[in-house]
């Protein structure tokens, strides 16, 4: 375990994760990754491309690929990641989290607020992150306001940018927030 919040803790995702069938059915469900901005997962993907994918974040310097689970039950519920995407973000220390819970029966329990704030605090104490930035489709409006609860500031948006599952475009949502603006409770 790296980090724990309320209701949720993180650890690094491993092969037990890879290799667990509920991931790769949440990275084939469209009502599941529709929101994550990746557009190769709104069809059909084979899993030895999501393989080829995670193991490229293993091997990339910027990132650290985490998974989520949820305290209680002990359940891998879904996946978070901080990424420095360069050596740019790195030297700045700026780095890029998202998260993705996976499984449906843990959504509206208001678990994203407290994964984000517990991969924001890793971020900041652990990986040494001065600005975490993130980006959210804006009718993903439980994320949006799960980020700004925890202290991120909506800082821009690209109009009209980035392709909805039903074919139409939406608008993404720039959100930063540093150390000192973290909420912690």
């Amino acid at each position: 375990m790296l980090a724990k919040g309320k209701l949720t803790y993180i650890s690094y995702f491993g092969d037990i994760h890879l290799n667990d069938p509920n991931y790769y059915e949440w990275v084939t469900d469209i009502e599941v990754v529709r929101y994550i901005g990746r557009e190769e997962y709104l069809t059909t993907i084979p899993f030895s491309e999501v393989q080829q994918y995670v193991k490229n974040l293993w091997d990339s310097k910027f990132c650290e690929f985490l998974a989520v689970y949820h305290k209680r039950s002990n359940e891998f519920i879904g996946t978070a990641k901080v990424n420095f995407m360069n050596d740019r973000g790195l030297s700045n220390r700026i780095a890029d989290v998202g998260i993705m819970i996976g499984n449906k029966e843990f959504w509206g329990k208001g678990l994203a607020t407290d994964i984000l704030r517990t991969v924001s605090n890793f971020a900041f104490k652990e990986l040494g992150v001065r600005k975490l930035t993130a980006g959210a489709m804006s009718p993903n409006i439980a994320v949006v306001k799960a980020f700004k609860r925890i202290g991120f500031v909506e800082e821009g948006t690209l109009r009209q940018q980035l392709l909805k599952e039903d074919g139409e475009f939406c608008d993404h949502i720039l959100l930063g927030c540093f150390k000192s603006e973290l909420i912690d409770s």
